[in-house]
């Protein structure tokens, strides 16, 4: 399967964008116009310039070391137990993020449609249909998100479309009003939105023209900064700064508020949920792959058939941990030790993998001469 480059262009560019837009998206606005208020959209701005830099670094990464499989290249710089380590943890950190994104997923869920249905058996409905599709080969994860990336983006510029009709967007001023502090403290909840670009790891080596991957990982920033930003700017016309803070999902409560006089769509949550359920699950299969590849690779495994089913009860128990969504939020925005592990997965470790790379060749050259 290696050796078949079968990821075109627009599989690489539908990919990042679906991975990387989530639920986070949904509950992402209150936090950051809690913090800064209107300055929420250049926050946005200033994290998506932050996203496509680190997408570059990882692209860099993977050019440097001939676009070998991630867990191969970290094994071959830091050593079988060592570089095995670091994959695991990465496994582990993106099984941990997008398990908590489920329960978020399950509690709107079970808000808006299924009631009486208990939280269990939603997860592993969840759970066992995500499965299923893991158990197939990349090719199939990629055409899946292909046909997402319509589903879901369409749907979702056109409701926008509709809902600026009833926007005051005088509600974006002042602009750059608050203390630096402010926005530091924003920046973790912003940025937890881009979650999911470590699919790059995974889909860079069957790229068919990796000479203009660099290129398609940029748009792919550019088109979601561009979506998360008339996103926020949204909220903001629509709800003012004051009263997106007291709603724990702005963006849901906006598409909700739609009254539109003759259309065919009476009620508005059937397309809330829609959006919902795709925003998530494709978040969700993604990085479920990727893990799934991860812990194939370091353990030897015969395919990811296996390795998929021994995470399943790790997204269970994690999923289901959480009391309430006060509890949710904390384990996923207020825990130091995440923090401090997406700094050193997604900073630290390509920086340290190139400057070992170069060390190395470095050592190479030398000793030729």
């Amino acid at each position: 399967m290696r050796e078949k480059k079968i990821i075109g262009d627009f599989g690489l560019f539908t990919t990042i964008s679906v991975a990387i837009v989530g639920v986070g998206i949904f509950s992402c606005p209150r936090e950051v116009i809690d913090k800064v208020g209107s300055d929420a959209w250049i926050v946005t701005l200033a994290a998506g310039v932050i996203i496509c830099l680190l997408l570059y670094l990882i692209y860099r990464v993977m050019m440097k070391n001939n676009f070998e499989d991630f867990t191969n290249i970290l094994q071959n710089t830091f050593g079988k137990i060592l570089g095995g380590i670091f994959a695991i943890t990465f496994a582990m950190y993106s099984i941990y993020i997008v398990s908590l994104g489920m329960r978020e997923f399950v509690e709107v869920i079970k808000l808006y449609l299924l009631r009486r249905t208990p939280t269990e058996f939603i997860l592993m409905t969840t759970i066992l249909t995500g499965t299923y599709l893991v158990r197939g080969e990349i090719g199939d994860l990629v055409k899946f998100n292909e046909i997402s990336f319509w589903l879901m983006f369409v749907p979702a510029f056109t409701v926008l479309i509709f809902t600026a009709v009833n926007a005051d967007f005088t509600n974006l001023l002042p602009v750059l009003n608050n203390r630096p502090i402010n926005y530091l403290s924003c920046s973790k909840y912003i940025l937890f939105c881009f979650g999911g670009i470590e699919i790059a790891y995974l889909i860079l080596p069957y790229l068919k023209n990796k000479n203009n991957s660099s290129r398609i990982l940029r748009k792919s920033i550019m088109f979601v900064t561009l979506f998360y930003l008339v996103v926020m700017i949204l909220v903001l016309a629509v709800f003012s700064k004051s009263q997106s803070k007291i709603l724990l999902w702005p963006t849901i409560t906006m598409i909700q508020s739609l009254e539109i006089s003759g259309t065919f769509i009476e009620n508005w949550e059937g397309i809330v949920m829609a959006f919902w359920i795709f925003f998530y699950f494709t978040s969700f299969v993604n990085a479920y792959f990727f893990s799934g590849e991860i812990v194939k690779n370091v353990f030897k495994l015969k395919d990811i058939k296996l390795s998929s089913l021994l995470i399943m009860p790790i997204i269970y128990v994690v999923a289901l941990y959480p009391d309430n969504i006060a509890q949710l939020y904390a384990m996923q925005f207020r825990n130091i030790l995440v923090l401090l592990t997406a700094i050193f997965l997604f900073v630290i470790l390509p920086i340290l993998i190139l400057l070992v790379g170069k060390a190395r060749q470095r050592g190479k050259n030398t000793n030729e001469t």
